[in-house]
């Protein structure tokens, strides 16, 4: 199991600031970089920039210090205590820790940092009754985006600009469909002209942004139409359509039935499937 010692986010240390522990510490120390810094870790020294982490193991002496200015990271220092019986054996397997003592590429530091932040939140508002599973999770989480960020390039897709931003708009689209969503806004709020805005959607996503607004809002009827008993009417205002009209057509252009018709469909093979239960 982790145990959150301590930590901070965004901390900021002016200039001349420098930091050595020549014994290191007895836990485990992770660096969310937000500025330059030269780090030496054991007997390894390397420079590091914004969009990288370092990971340092107990007991290893280092030293880290922004020599052009200010240094600003978020930090956090943890236990690993594997689980134990009482005969001494292990419960589970060691979690997959992220390379240590060396610098560690973030496609998307934001999310990290936001487990940081939430790691430091669990210590101390959440009760004890789940502290350690709640814990044990947002590590696991961590450590998976750390070691994929860590895989060779050819692997991972290659990287958009506002790559966070998109994803967290696009979020925006599933989570509100009946709010309207224009490519002239989205554009707008990440500063960049319409047409750039389609561009980099469609690299990202590979799909234009109206058509997956589209599929997104359709998807959500869909579900709509198996789960409630919501008139066409009522689902086209929810699913982001001023005309139902409209979400008729983009419907059955998607679907090859009415919005009727699909929910007839699904309503003979819930019943179909209950008669069966209910025979087993």
């Amino acid at each position: 199991m982790f145990l959150v010692l301590r930590g901070g986010c965004a901390a900021r240390h002016p200039y001349p600031f420098y930091l050595s522990r020549k014994y290191g510490v007895p836990n485990y120390v992770l660096l969310l970089l937000r500025s330059a810094g030269e780090f030496r870790i054991g007997e390894t020294h390397f420079s590091g920039l914004p969009g990288h982490a370092v990971l340092i193991a107990p007991e290893t002496p280092y030293q880290y210090h922004n020599p052009s200015g200010e240094y600003m990271d978020d930090w956090l220092h943890f236990e690993y205590v594997p689980e134990t019986e009482n005969s001494g054996a292990a419960l589970k397997k060691e979690p997959p820790f992220p390379p240590a003592g060396r610098l560690l590429p973030v496609r998307s530091p934001e999310v990290l940092s936001s487990l940081i932040r939430q790691l430091l939140w669990e210590k101390s508002y959440t009760p004890s009754a789940c502290l350690a599973e709640n814990t044990d999770a947002l590590f696991l989480i961590l450590f998976n985006h750390l070691r994929f960020d860590c895989s060779p390039p050819e692997s991972l897709p290659a990287a958009v600009p506002f790559q966070d931003q998109l994803r967290m708009l696009r979020l925006s689209l599933q989570n509100s469909p009946e709010q309207e969503h224009s490519i002239a806004r989205c554009a707008a709020e990440l500063k960049i002209s319409e047409s750039y805005f389609q561009h980099l959607y469609r690299r990202l996503f590979g799909i234009s942004f109206q058509k997956d607004l589209i599929r997104l809002r359709l998807e959500h009827s869909m579900e709509l139409l198996d789960s409630t008993e919501f008139t066409i009417e009522q689902l086209a205002a929810v699913c982001g359509y001023r005309s139902e009209v409209h979400f008729y057509r983009q419907f059955k252009a998607a679907a090859g039935c009415t919005p009727a018709q699909y929910r007839r469909r699904h309503e003979k093979t819930d019943k179909k499937s209950r008669r069966k239960d209910n025979i087993v």
